[in-house]
C-alpha cells in the first residue's frame, strides 16, 4: 500500500478531527503543520506526534516530500494556500467554503484539472443516512420527484472571532453553514439551473459565548429557492439565530416523501402506497404508513472524508463529490449573495455529472402523464 504524507495548513479546532481519520489508516501519516503564528503549528504539531513545523506554507511545501495538503484555514485563505498547492501539483482536500468569491472557486477547479491532481473538497455527505437513502429515490417509492426542504438553523458560532467580521470571513451564514443543506440537496437530486434568495443581518447586535456582546455585520438569515431544470423548487434556509439545532433534508415525490435526520430518525421514508422491505414502519410527524429502514454500512473508502480523500489519492479516481459538483454547489451560494442584492433570479452556468443515477431526468418528469 502506497504511503501517503501529508501537510497540515490550519490549526484550529477543525484540524482535530483529520489528524484523528489520518491516524486511524494504515501508511498515512502527517508530516509537518503550518500555521500563521509558528508557537500554533508547533503546539499542533507536538499534540499529534507530527515531526516538523511551519508558519509559512509555501516553504512546507517546497521542503517537505508531501503527497496532499489538508487546507483547514479562515475561509478567506482557502484560496491561496489550496492553488499554492494545486499548482505544485499536491493533491488537496479543502474545508468549506471551497473559497469565499465563485472566481477563485473556479480557478481552483481548473488548476487540478490542468494539474491533474485529487481536489476534494468539502462538505462530505457520503454518510450511511444519504447513501441509504439514494436506493429509495426512486419512482417506485416516492413517484416523480416534486420539490424539496433542506436547512441547517443553529444559535450561531459561539465564538467571538472572525465568524461575525465580514472584512475576514467574506460572508456569514451562507458560507459557513448554507453550505450544508445545498450540498446535500445538489448530491441528492443533481445539478440545479437556477436561485432566488434573500439575504440579511437580522441579529447585528449579538451575546455570544460568555455573554460578551458584540457587533456583528455578518448575514445571519438566509433563505434561497432552488429551482431544477423541470421546474421544482428546493427551499433551503439557514438562520444563526434558533434557540435549537435543526439540520434536516426532505424530498417530496408524488406518491412518497424521503426524510432525512427529521423527527428523531436518521433516515425514514412516508411510503402510503407500498410498505418497505425490511424497514421498521413508524410514525413520523404524526403520520402513519412510514417506514425506518436499517442504515447501508459505508464502503471502507467512504467511511469518513479522510478515508475517501486517501482512496481517491492512492487510485487515482476523483471523489464521488467531484471538485465540479462542489463548484456548482458554491455557484448556488455566491448566486443566492448575487440574487439577494439585485431582486433577480440568478441563472446557474455550472453543471457536473453526478456519482448516481437514483435522480435522472425521468424522475422529474411530471408534465407528460397523469399523475
Amino acid at each position: 500500500m502506497k504511503p501517503v504524507k501529508l501537510g497540515m495548513v490550519g490549526s484550529g479546532n477543525v484540524s482535530n478531527r483529520y489528524f484523528e481519520q489520518a491516524g486511524r489508516l494504515d501508511g498515512v501519516q502527517f508530516v509537518a503543520t503550518c500555521s500563521r503564528h509558528i508557537e500554533n503549528a508547533e503546539s499542533k504539531a507536538k499534540a499529534y506526534d507530527v515531526p516538523r513545523w511551519y508558519d509559512n506554507y509555501e516553504t512546507m511545501m517546497d521542503q517537505e516530500e508531501l503527497d496532499a495538503v489538508v487546507v483547514t484555514t479562515p475561509h478567506s485563505v482557502h484560496a491561496e494556500v489550496a492553488l499554492a498547492a494545486l499548482n505544485r501539483g499536491l493533491h488537496v482536500l479543502n474545508e468549506k467554503p471551497m473559497a469565499t468569491s465563485f472566481e477563485d472557486c473556479r480557478q481552483m477547479v481548473e488548476a487540478a484539472e490542468r494539474n491533474k491532481v485529487i481536489f476534494m473538497s468539502l462538505p462530505y455527505d457520503l454518510n450511511p443516512a444519504i447513501v441509504t437513502a439514494l436506493e429509495y429515490l426512486t419512482d417506485e417509492t416516492i413517484g416523480k420527484i416534486t420539490g424539496a426542504d433542506v436547512q441547517l438553523n443553529i444559535p450561531g458560532p459561539p465564538r467571538d472571532n472572525w465568524y461575525y467580521d465580514k472584512a475576514v470571513s467574506h460572508g456569514g451564514a451562507i458560507l459557513d453553514c448554507m453550505v450544508y443543506p445545498i450540498s446535500r440537496l445538489i448530491t441528492l437530486l443533481g445539478p440545479a439551473t437556477s436561485v432566488t434568495a434573500e439575504v440579511n443581518t437580522l441579529i447585528p447586535n449579538r451575546i455570544v459565548g460568555g455573554g460578551k456582546r458584540i457587533r456583528s455585520d455578518v448575514d445571519d438569515n438566509a433563505t434561497a429557492i432552488v429551482e431544477f431544470a423541470q421546474g421544482q423548487h428546493a427551499v433551503v434556509r439557514t438562520l444563526w439565530g434558533t434557540s435549537f439545532r435543526q439540520n434536516n433534508t426532505i424530498i417530496y415525490g408524488r406518491k412518497g416523501t424521503i426524510a432525512l435526520h427529521d423527527g428523531g430518525f436518521p433516515l425514514v421514508i412516508h411510503s402510503p402506497e407500498r410498505p418497505i422491505p425490511d424497514a421498521e414502519q413508524v410514525s413520523w410527524r404524526g403520520i402513519q404508513e412510514c417506514y425506518a429502514p436499517k442504515l447501508r454500512d459505508s464502503d471502507l473508502s467512504e467511511k469518513d472524508m479522510m478515508s475517501h480523500f486517501i482512496h481517491s489519492v492512492r487510485s487515482g479516481q476523483q471523489p464521488k463529490q467531484s471538485a465540479r459538483q462542489q463548484l456548482h454547489v458554491h455557484e448556488i451560494m455566491f448566486g443566492a449573495y448575487r440574487s439577494a442584492e439585485s431582486g433577480q433570479r440568478y441563472t446557474l452556468s455550472t453543471t457536473f455529472e453526478p456519482f448516481h443515477a437514483m435522480a435522472g431526468p425521468e424522475m422529474f418528469d411530471t408534465k407528460s402523464d397523469y399523475i
